[in-house]
C-alpha cells in the first residue's frame, strides 16, 4: 500500500515510522479524536475495581515488574520532537467507539484535521462523549492521564493543558524510559513491518524488541511485487524471487536474534491456512498479476483493511505456510492476531481461533500464540491450548475491552490450563503515555480473579502470587526472548 505518512495529522512526515505507516495512517484517516465533555464531566470518580488496596495480594501484584508483550510503539528517536496532542491518544480504540456512536464522515474529517481549531475538534467529540463515557477504552485512557498529567475532566481547558504537557514530554530525551519505569515494564515487544529497514531501527538503551509482521508479504496485485522488493531489498519479479526474499528476511531475523513473527492476516481473510502445491501458487500469482485489485471492499475510512478474493488465497496460503515452516526451522514463535479487530466494519467470521487448527497440527515444533485470547470466543483458544502443547494464550488488549469477561476467563485458565500457557499483558498502543491505564486494569482484573479463587478454596495466597508472577513476568520473559 502507498505510504500516506502524515497528511491526516498535519505533522512532519518523520513522525510515522516506516513499519507503522499502514497502522497509523489508517488510524489518522479514521479521525484524530479530541477529548470531550463539559467541565462537569469529572474524572474524579474512582474507577478502580479494587476497593481495598491494602491487602498483601494486591500489594504484591502491584509491585510486580511486567513484560509488555505487544505494542506498536516507535523508537524514542522517531518520536522525539513530534507535536503530539491529546487527540492522538484516542487512537486506535476510542475512534471505533465514536464511529459506533454515529459520528458522521464530515465530523470525522473535522476531528482528524490537525490544522482545525482545537475547540472545534473538541466540540465534535463532546457531542458523542455521553454515549461512550462508560466504555473501558476511555476509562483506561482517563486513568492514564489522571495519573501522569493529573487530568481533572474532559473539558476544553483540561485537554489543552494536557496537550502542552504532552508536547513537553515528546521534546525531552529519556521520556520513553520514564514511562516504561512508571509502568514497571522491564522490556517490550513492538510489532512493525517485516522489512529489513525496520529491522535495523535503533531503540537505544530501551529494552524494546521488534516483532516483524510477516503477513505484509502479500501479493494483492502487480505493484505488490515492488512493495515486497522494498521489504526484502532485492528485485522481485516472480514466485522464486518472493521465496528467495522471504529466505533472506528470515536468515536476517535469525542472525539478529528475532524470536517471534506475527500474522495479522485475520484482518484480510480467514486464517484457515492450508498446504498448496507449487502449481496452485503459480496459477494464483498469474491471476493476481493480471487482475487489478478491487479496493471497493476496503473498510470505510480505513483503506488498508481489505478482503482477499478467492483467487488470492492459494498464493497467500502457500507463502504463509512457507513462512511458518521457516519459523519452525529457526525456532521462532508464530503469533496470530485472533478475535476482535481494531477498526469497525470487519468480518466476524475471520475471528475464530479454531481456524488455526490445521497449522497447529502440521507444525508441532512451532509454538503458536493466540493473541487477544481470541476474544470474544475465549473457549476456542482454551480448547486449542488444552489440546496442543504448542499453543499459548496472550491476553494483549483484552483487559480494556470487557473487564468482566477478562476476569472470568482468568479463572477458567487457572482451572483448565497449565499455568505455563498464559501471557497476561500487552498494551497494543502507539504511544507510551497510553499504557498506564491498561497495566492497572490488567493487574486489577488479575487480583479480582485470583481473590475469588482463593475465597472458594481453589488456590491459597502463595499459589496466587506465583501465578501472578508467572503470567505478568516469568512466562513471557522466558517465552519471547532468546
Amino acid at each position: 500500500m502507498k505510504n500516506n505518512k502524515s497528511s491526516a495529522l498535519g505533522l512532519e512526515s518523520k513522525w510515522i515510522p516506516a513499519g507503522l505507516i499502514l497502522i497509523v495512517s489508517v488510524i489518522l484517516c479514521a479521525g484524530i479524536i479530541s477529548c470531550a465533555g463539559t467541565s462537569d464531566k469529572s474524572t474524579n470518580a474512582n474507577n478502580s475495581y479494587v476497593a481495598n488496596k491494602n491487602t498483601s495480594l494486591w500489594k504484591y501484584i502491584d509491585s510486580l515488574k511486567v513484560i509488555d508483550t505487544h505494542e506498536h510503539i516507535s523508537s524514542e528517536s522517531e518520536l522525539l520532537g513530534l507535536q503530539i496532542d491529546i487527540f492522538n491518544l484516542f487512537i486506535p480504540y476510542i475512534v471505533d467507539n465514536l464511529e459506533s456512536a454515529g459520528i458522521t464522515a464530515d465530523e470525522m474529517a473535522l476531528m482528524k484535521n490537525g490544522q482545525a481549531a482545537f475547540n472545534e475538534r473538541w466540540g465534535v467529540f463532546n457531542k458523542y462523549y455521553p454515549s461512550i463515557q462508560s466504555t473501558t477504552y476511555i476509562l483506561a485512557l482517563q486513568t492514564s492521564l489522571k495519573e501522569q498529567y493529573h487530568l481533572k475532566d474532559w473539558s476544553l481547558e483540561e485537554c489543552q493543558r494536557v496537550t502542552e504537557l504532552l508536547k513537553q514530554d515528546f521534546a525531552t530525551k529519556g521520556f520513553m524510559q520514564k514511562f516504561m519505569d512508571k509502568n514497571k515494564i522491564e522490556s517490550m515487544l513492538t510489532f512493525r513491518s517485516p522489512s529489513l529497514e525496520d529491522l535495523r531501527r535503533d531503540y537505544g538503551d530501551n529494552k524494546i524488541t521488534i516483532v516483524p509482521t510477516v503477513n505484509n508479504i502479500c501479493v494483492l496485485e502487480a505493484k505488490s511485487l515492488d512493495d515486497i522488493s522494498k521489504i526484502t531489498e532485492m528485485p522481485i519479479k516472480n514466485l522464486d524471487d518472493i521465496l528467495a526474499g522471504i529466505d533472506k528476511l528470515f536468515k536476517e531475523y535469525d542472525a539478529r536474534g528475532i524470536k517471534n513473527i506475527k500474522f495479522g492476516s485475520a484482518y484480510n481473510r480467514e486464517i484457515n491456512y492450508r498446504s498448496r502445491t507449487r502449481s496452485e501458487a503459480e496459477a494464483s500469482l498469474q491471476k493476481i498479476l493480471a487482475t487489478p485489485f478491487d479496493y471497493s471492499n476496503a473498510v470505510p475510512n480505513k483503506y488498508y483493511v481489505f478482503t482477499l478474493s478467492d483467487y488470492h488465497i492459494p498464493l497467500d496460503d502457500y507463502l504463509g505456510v512457507y513462512m511458518i515452516s521457516l519459523a519452525e526451522k529457526y525456532n521462532m514463535n508464530v503469533i496470530f492476531h485472533v478475535g476482535i479487530f481494531a477498526w469497525n466494519f470487519n468480518s466476524v467470521k475471520n475471528n475464530h481461533a479454531s481456524s488455526l487448527e490445521w497449522v497447529i497440527k502440521n507444525f508441532p515444533k512451532a509454538n503458536f500464540v493466540i493473541l487477544h485470547a481470541g476474544y470474544p470466543f475465549f473457549d476456542e483458544a482454551i480448547l486449542l491450548a488444552k489440546y496442543y502443547p504448542n499453543v499459548y494464550i496472550n491476553m494483549t488488549w483484552d483487559h480494556i475491552i470487557e473487564r468482566a469477561k477478562s476476569i472470568e476467563v482468568i479463572k477458567s485458565y487457572v482451572e483448565m490450563l497449565p499455568t505455563s500457557k498464559i501471557h497476561l499483558f500487552g498494551g497494543d498502543y502507539l504511544f507510551p503515555q497510553q499504557i498506564y491505564g491498561n497495566v492497572i486494569f490488567t493487574k486489577e482484573n488479575l487480583y479480582i480473579a485470583l481473590s475469588d479463587l482463593i475465597e472458594n478454596g481453589t488456590l491459597n495466597e502463595e499459589q496466587a502470587k506465583k501465578i501472578a508472577y508467572d503470567w505478568l513476568y516469568a512466562n513471557p520473559k522466558a517465552f519471547y526472548y532468546r
